[in-house]
């Protein structure tokens, strides 16, 4: 299915890259499949896309979705949860070899996220088809041992990360995990630091703990699922005025959308950028994290 979008703003996303959007096959509702993806994507001219996978490394099946939609690049990765083992030094090195692109830490069984949100997934959504009804209980997921001390497989995990010059996503970790996290990976020569949706309900970061993050290495992913409006998580001011404190050279712009409520994430992101343009933040700096970030960051330049 091809996507409709004005000409003017046709250059925006030309040779855009989205790194953060869902579909399907997926445990959650997903409106579209990853082939309508890619090929939405591959109509308005973007370059690629990253869509993340909560509950299996996807990375293998982006290599399918190429073959059946060539001329866009498509890639996967894998999420630290319990349905891959957790904190699993094998799913990485699995994932790593079927060409993921980013690990992140856990998300949804992630223990701060259940601390927030107080199940793991997502509390009033559609959940797990086969489980339909049932709430979810579970020890979530830490980096760090009782003591306060990385856990070991955590080190063995960056180690796979930095030689496979990947990227690593903080995830949905506590904002004290995420900045030990970071220090971490930095000491294990990790290059690639996605700092995930900084001004999501769970991760909710200050401008100045955005900036301390990215001062140790990191790059912000800003998100138009928590500004759109729908989700009105965030106002988009707020938004705007954080890319402005921590600098465009240092954010990536992504949709984190492929929800059934949600708008088309490839119109998203259209929205986004005419949203940030809107708070002056200028074509250029939209370039530089809709374009040339991402590429950095997959490799692609």
């Amino acid at each position: 299915m091809a996507i409709e979008i004005p000409g003017e703003d046709r250059e925006l996303l030309e040779g855009a890259i989205d790194l953060h959007l869902h579909g399907r096959p997926a445990v959650y509702q997903r409106p579209f499949d990853e082939i309508e993806l890619a090929r939405q994507a591959r109509s308005v001219g973007m370059r690629a896309i990253l869509p993340k996978c909560h509950h299996t490394i996807n990375a293998d099946r982006a290599q399918l979705v190429m073959k059946v939609v060539p001329g866009i690049e498509v890639y996967g990765g894998v999420v630290l949860n319990y349905t891959v083992g957790g904190l699993n030094p094998e799913a990485v090195i699995a994932a790593l070899h079927y060409g993921a692109k980013q690990v992140w830490m856990p998300n949804i069984h992630a223990a701060h996220h259940i601390k927030i949100e107080g199940q793991a997934g997502y509390p009033n959504k559609e959940f797990q088809k086969i489980v339909k009804g049932q709430t979810l209980q579970m020890e979530g997921i830490t980096i760090l041992t009782p003591d306060g001390e990385v856990k070991p497989e955590v080190y063995e995990i960056l180690d796979l990360i930095a030689a496979a010059d990947v990227i690593l996503g903080t995830s949905h970790l506590s904002l004290e995990e995420q900045y030990i996290l970071v220090k971490a990976a930095r000491s294990a020569g990790v290059k690639k630091i996605l700092v995930t949706h900084p001004e999501w309900e769970v991760t909710n970061w200050s401008l100045a703990d955005q900036v301390r993050l990215a001062d140790m290495g990191a790059i912000m992913e800003h998100c138009f699922s928590v500004c759109m409006p729908f989700e009105s998580m965030v106002n988009p001011v707020v938004m705007a005025e954080n890319i402005r404190g921590v600098g465009a050279s240092r954010c990536v712009m992504a949709t984190d959308l492929g929800q059934p409520e949600n708008t088309n994430p490839i119109e998203g992101f259209r929205q986004f950028m005419r949203m940030m343009m809107r708070f002056d933040i200028t074509e250029k700096e939209i370039e530089i994290m809709a374009k040339r970030n991402p590429a950095k960051l997959l490799g692609l330049e």
